[in-house]
């Protein structure tokens, strides 16, 4: 029931989140020369896009730094939560994306995205010079995929390295100074391995997820938001409508207050999607998801306005329905979408005129 035209933040975080942890090792690879303990090599930092700039790690404040680029849809999508977390550990820690130079991602792109996302971008960006931050990081520690965050505690040393998503509990503890490497470390794996076991089962067997789901939460708290998407998929799935829809409320609330557009047109798509089999479809709140999602994208989205047009569609306002997929339509660009948009204002227009 994910959007026929874009995964939203949530959902493309769970793939590759799960994707991340279960990556295999390649026999074949250098022995990593920066892990888990060692030191914290400097920044090399051609251009800070935004933000002040890190000179070096400051004794006794924690910092992270992620790597990212422009055409990665993960690394776009987990922008968000990176910003909520900077919002809540302002004044205690830093957080940096660094970003480097390929063909796909030259620093006018990186500029522009910056400049479009605006608090949606609430943290440091970086522009790496040459790829010698990425090579220092990166290619030092064997990571492959981004996004990838490495965790720099106030002592200067890597505490943590891996998926952002994750980084909710070791940033917290880091700077609570209740962090420990081993045990940490143990913990994040053992909630990865937990997420993808729930992944697994949330449409095979959305009962026996939920209750997963539950325990997941009960046994790592930190991590509550991460399967919070998920727990709406299940009960959706299996019927509990009730469930689902409060499930969905909280989530739209705080995709609201962090002015997340792709989330909120997930939420809402799952809500209106006419495949989805549905005894129950609460269009209230798929509106205010939908509605918001429209306003924070700037009515520049032709996914997320063919949604709010669904919404009203399926509210019986085909008037309200046509004004919003024709704006979708002149915002799509030329291929597939634009075609599949079109058709469906062509089946709204058809309803209208019987």
């Amino acid at each position: 029931m994910t959007s026929r035209f874009a995964l939203a933040s949530a959902a493309v975080l769970l793939t590759t989140a799960a994707a991340f942890s279960q990556k295999p090792s390649d026999a074949a690879a250098p022995k990593a020369t920066l892990a888990v303990g060692s030191p914290a090599p400097a920044l090399v930092i051609e251009k800070w896009v935004k933000g002040e700039p890190v000179a070096s790690f400051e004794k006794g404040k924690p910092y992270v730094v992620e790597f990212w680029a422009t055409w990665c849809g993960p690394c776009v999508a987990g922008m968000p939560h990176l910003s909520a977390l900077q919002r809540e550990y302002k004044g205690k820690a830093t957080i940096i994306g660094v970003t480097s130079l390929d063909k796909n991602n030259p620093l006018t792109a990186v500029e522009a995205m910056v400049k479009d996302k605006g608090d949606g971008m609430d943290y440091t960006v970086a522009w790496d010079t040459e790829r010698k931050t990425n090579t220092a990081y990166m290619k030092a520690a064997n990571q492959n995929g981004i996004p990838c965050c490495f965790l720099v505690d106030g002592t200067g040393t890597i505490a943590y390295i891996g998926h952002p998503m994750f980084l909710d509990m070791p940033l917290a503890q880091v700077v609570a100074g209740t962090w420990d490497i081993e045990k940490g470390n143990a913990a994040v794996a053992d909630a990865q391995a937990q997420l993808n076991e729930i992944y697994k089962v949330v449409q095979k067997d959305p009962k026996s997820a939920a209750e997963k789901i539950a325990a997941f939460e009960t046994k790592f708290p930190a991590f509550a938001s991460i399967v919070a998407p998920l727990r709406f998929d299940a009960l959706l799935a299996s019927g509990d409508y009730d469930g689902a829809y409060k499930t969905a409320s909280k989530l739209i609330d705080d995709a609201i207050a962090h002015k997340n557009a792709a989330d909120l047109n997930l939420y809402a798509w799952k809500i209106v999607d006419p495949d989805a089999k549905l005894e129950k479809r609460d269009l209230t709140i798929a509106l205010r998801a939908a509605e918001n999602a429209v306003a924070f994208s700037n009515e520049k989205d032709a996914a997320i306005l063919d949604t709010l047009a669904r919404v009203w569609f399926l509210k019986g306002d085909v008037k309200k329905a046509i004004e919003w997929q024709t704006k979708a339509a002149a915002a799509a660009p030329a291929g597939a979408m634009k075609t599949q948009i079109e058709g469906t204002l062509a089946e709204y227009k058809a309803k209208q005129a019987q």
